[in-house]
């Protein structure tokens, strides 16, 4: 199961793959999009949201790694959802530890943990 504890990004040379997360609200709810995977998940709070993201993200790879299926990982989200993420100016990055899932008996490579860079929009009004 996935530990949502942030690690400790330190120097050492662990194997990592990066994801963009987009968060925003919509209709009193919010909506975490992974721009490299195109899934979504939605929380009733932003860090609800991103935890729900991040756990899928990180069974999405688990389940890739462990089916040697990674040239099915990636499906890029469309191109107005990159172009709303690229337009944030504030983005922070967490790392989260990978543990394996699917096929615990099953010695295959799987990263040490996915960075999740993340930028929440805020919807707000300006005048």
């Amino acid at each position: 199961m996935l530990k949502e504890k942030e690690i400790n990004m330190g120097t050492s040379q662990e194997n990592s793959m990066t994801f963009n997360i987009l968060v925003k609200e919509e209709d009193n709810f919010y909506v975490a999009h992974c721009l490299e995977l195109d899934i979504v998940a939605t929380g009733k709070t932003p860090d609800d949201a991103k935890r729900e993201i991040v756990a899928l993200v990180c069974a999405q790879v688990d389940y890739a790694f462990s089916n040697d299926n990674i040239e099915n990982l990636y499906h890029p989200a469309p191109k107005e959802v990159w172009e709303e993420f690229f337009k944030c100016k504030e983005h922070s990055e967490q790392r989260y530890k990978l543990e394996r899932t699917f096929n615990k008996a099953k010695g295959y490579f799987l990263p040490s943990s996915i960075i999740a860079n993340t930028c929440q929009v805020n919807n707000y009004c300006r005048a």
